[in-house]
């Protein structure tokens, strides 16, 4: 098939210049005197085919080998800071699902029955459930952070926007590569890969990856156990230390190639996690002597019995913790990927990808980070309970086993007057979410005498989705410098599914629900190519994350509308890059989670989806790519996202958080985890060789953000001791590797050796918090970790 490059839209050339001068004033002097070298065109899928990023008008982040090498990419929660406005944090409860910021929005997509604003794709499959996200890949050639409403090509639930992992394809050559990697904290990875010679028209090859770290919060209540027996999960003991990591994970890739214009690509994804949850601590002073009922008993106790496992009025990472009731979680996700691709003729490609995904997730975690035990004579006056009592003021043990399956027909035309993308999708999901059948609900709060954990009521959801959608996206080359950009998305949504509570060994009582809703999305926009190396667009977007039911409460759809223009353009023979975009974007009818002890009617569940309102945001994006001089690469990054509520409900704006007798009404309700500032500075650098074939090499990447809220209620936080915690300070993240490479061992064995290191300035503030409306309890910045990697290829 032919390539073309694709023209772009005129906007003036004024956002060009602004542009150009941004990046001019980054660029060494030494930038002019060489004009032999240039950077690499970067060959992205943001529009669903191979295009050249400088070519297409989507605000996409290419990260580079070299990017995910210098920084330990291995998922998607190592991705914050990477690409402009975009943050990335696990989400409290322990299982390590990421929840993501970017232009404005945060998306969670936890709550059973929801989904997420920000989607993931894995070898172009939407991957469903937030849980099945949770997966490590060694073999990524790819990865690509696409910014802004992506409701054409890529459906429903990326208002904010999409993430997108391609894996590589077997080469048909015999190799062998085995990495090894030792660091702090007794960390261990192995990566065996062995890539087959082919046999005729196949090839293929495969992936074992091992990696162990121990946690870096000392667990004072490590060696506990917890007695589940009475629902079917046995005996577990607490973690020494929280946040260890412990995982494996199997990668396999074949292809066939019956002929030069058929192929057929089958991808499996195999991932187990055994790791810790982070430590969760509070993080500002207890409210004691005014919480109603057992809360004021929990946490005065805890005060008097246990002082030192406070961290009070601190939002900095402790050495030790006492979170008693975190167990090691049991987590499970694969998925099988069948791809198909013909290339008709010179004009016409069809492909189809075939998929199905499953996850599994058991997660036991003190969420409130007051897990203990009640040591001492005030037990006795204050419950009648005996001494060494352990207690949790809120702690969850959530379950979740989902499936996924889903087929797309896409069709690409590439001809003179058009290129057009268009295609048919099919997706299925089943999920079940909750408590462990036949155990207490999701979150306990109370006294654990002897250690067990009561069965009790069941309280889970079991959700059934099928989505159905066609689409077509069209450029129109109206002229060798200008394209017209049309596209239209049309999806059905049916879900069904019930919220299950009661006794299970006598009754149970079933909240079904039925949602059915349609959306149509669109986007039109002008791109203009002043030249070969120069071009800009506008466009305007719709995207929209499908409705549903939490537990019998309906929700709407979340729509958002967006502007954007932008430009991209090569300087100086292509050693100078920069990219830059500028957004406005409103989302509608805001999906948030709300306690279900807010919302009338519905206080025995424990989190619902209800509508927030109008949030509106408008910011800028620039990326800067240099090369000053051979081997030298400068990069740099400028996010800027201004986010505030125009309208808020009447139910989130009257939600009244009682503390004792207190009550404070929730009158001021602004966005959280939104940098308004953020910056990414990295630098990387190739010699030549040093002897033989060796050269070595070298990273360094910086990411920083300004002070970010975490707390929406800054009103009721001045009434209560929220105190420091309603910000996080401004901070850095660095990241560096040393590597000698290429180092030969005979005639087809090759060797490597890095030195690495990760947040190297320890940066040890707070990411994340849980708001309890006494107190809030907050996870941290992992701790600065370091080691030594061998490579050993054979080729």
């Amino acid at each position: 098939m032919p390539t073309r490059k694709i023209s772009n839209a005129q906007i003036g050339t004024q956002v060009v210049l602004v542009s150009a001068i941004l990046a001019g004033a980054q660029v060494p002097s030494a930038l002019a005197q060489s004009r032999t070298m240039a950077l690499e065109e970067v060959i992205v899928t943001a529009q669903k085919r191979e295009q050249s990023m400088q070519d297409i008008p989507v605000a996409v982040t290419a990260l580079t080998q070299e990017t995910l090498e210098v920084n330990s990419v291995v998922d998607v929660n190592d991705l914050g800071g990477l690409a402009p406005n975009l943050s990335v944090r696990p989400a409290a409860g322990g299982t390590n699902i990421p929840a993501f910021n970017m232009r404005g929005i945060t998306s969670y997509g936890v709550v059973p029955g929801s989904d997420k604003q920000i989607s993931i794709y894995l070898d172009g499959v939407y991957i469903g459930s937030p849980k099945g996200s949770i997966f490590q890949l060694p073999d990524i050639e790819r990865l690509e952070v696409l910014r802004g409403p992506q409701g054409t090509l890529f459906g429903r639930n990326a208002t904010g926007g999409a993430i997108s992992i391609a894996t590589r394809d077997p080469h048909g050559e015999l190799a062998f590569r085995q990495k090894l990697g030792f660091g702090n904290r007794d960390y261990f990875r192995s990566d065996t890969t062995i890539d087959f010679p082919a046999i005729g028209n196949f090839s293929a090859y495969l992936t074992y990856s091992k990696e162990e770290q121990d946690g870096d919060i000392d667990n004072l209540g490590g060696g506990t156990v917890w007695d589940r027996t009475s629902f079917g999960y046995g005996k577990g003991k607490s973690p020494d230390t929280l946040g260890a990591t412990d995982s494996e994970a199997i990668f396999f890739a074949a292809l066939w190639e019956p002929t030069d214009d058929i192929t057929v690509s089958y991808k499996y994804d195999y991932a187990t996690d055994e790791g810790s949850p982070s430590g969760n601590a509070i993080v500002s002073d207890l409210y004691t002597g005014t919480l109603p009922g057992q809360g004021a008993i929990f946490l005065q106790l805890l005060a008097q019995s246990n002082p030192d496992l406070l961290w009070n009025g601190k939002t900095t990472r402790p050495n030790s913790l006492n979170n008693a009731f975190s167990l090691n979680r049991d987590q499970e996700v694969q998925g099988h990927n069948l791809t198909a691709s013909w290339e008709i003729n010179d004009e016409f490609m069809l492909k189809n990808t075939l998929a199905y995904r499953k996850s599994d997730v058991f997660q036991p975690a003190d969420i409130s980070g007051t897990s203990g035990w009640i040591i001492g004579p005030a037990v006795g006056a204050g419950t009648g309970l005996p001494a060494d009592t352990p207690f949790c003021y809120a702690c969850s043990q959530s379950n979740s086993e989902g499936d996924q399956w889903s087929n797309e027909l896409q069709l690409n035309y590439d001809g003179d007057f058009a290129t057009v993308t268009a295609g048919l999708l099919y997706f299925e999901s089943e999920d079940e979410s909750g408590g462990p059948r036949g155990s207490t609900n999701t979150f306990l709060f109370g006294f654990l005498p002897g250690n067990v954990v009561p069965s009790g009521n069941d309280s889970y959801s079991l959700n059934e989705a099928k989505s159905y959608a066609a689409y077509s996206q069209a450029e129109f080359h109206v002229t060798d410098a200008m394209d017209l950009l049309a596209g239209l998305r049309y999806t059905k949504d049916d879900k069904t599914g019930n919220y299950v509570t009661g006794d299970a060994q006598s009754n149970l009582t079933y909240q079904d629900f039925d949602y059915d809703d349609d959306n149509v999305s669109y986007l039109l926009g002008v791109n203009y190519r002043f030249n070969d190396s120069m071009m800009a667009y506008a466009k305007f977007s719709t995207a929209f994350v499908s409705g549903g039911s939490v537990a019998g409460f309906g929700f709407d759809p979340e729509e958002a509308e967006s502007w954007e223009v932008g430009a991209k353009a090569d300087f100086l023979d292509g050693r100078l890059r920069t990219n830059v975009a500028l957004f406005d974007v409103t989302y509608d009818s805001l999906q948030t989670a709300q306690a279900g002890v807010n919302v009338p009617g519905a206080e025995n569940i424990a989190v619902l989806v209800v509508d927030g309102g109008k949030l509106e945001a408008q910011g800028m994006e620039l990326e800067i790519t240099a090369l000053p001089i051979e081997g030298l690469t400068l990069n740099a990054t400028i996010g800027y996202q201004d986010a505030e509520f125009a309208e808020v409900t009447d139910l989130v704006a009257s939600t009244v958080f009682a503390v004792g007798p207190q009550a404070f009404p929730n009158s001021d309700y602004l966005p959280t985890l939104t940098p308004e500032w953020n910056g990414n500075l990295s630098a990387n650098y190739e010699t030549n060789p040093v002897f033989g074939s060796a050269y070595m090499t070298f990273g360094i990447t910086g990411t920083w953000r300004d002070d970010v809220r975490l707390d929406s209620n800054p009103g009721r936080a001045a009434a209560t001791p929220f105190g420091v915690a309603e910000f996080t300070p401004a901070s850095w993240v660095v990241n560096a590797r040393a590597s000698l490479k290429s180092i030969a061992f005979g005639d087809n064995w090759v060797g490597e050796i890095s030195l690495w290191g990760r947040n190297l300035t320890d940066n040890d503030e707070i990411t994340f918090i849980t708001n309890f409306g006494a107190f809030p309890s907050g996870t941290f910045q992992e701790e600065r970790s370091y080691g030594i990697d061998f490579v050993l290829n054979y080729e």
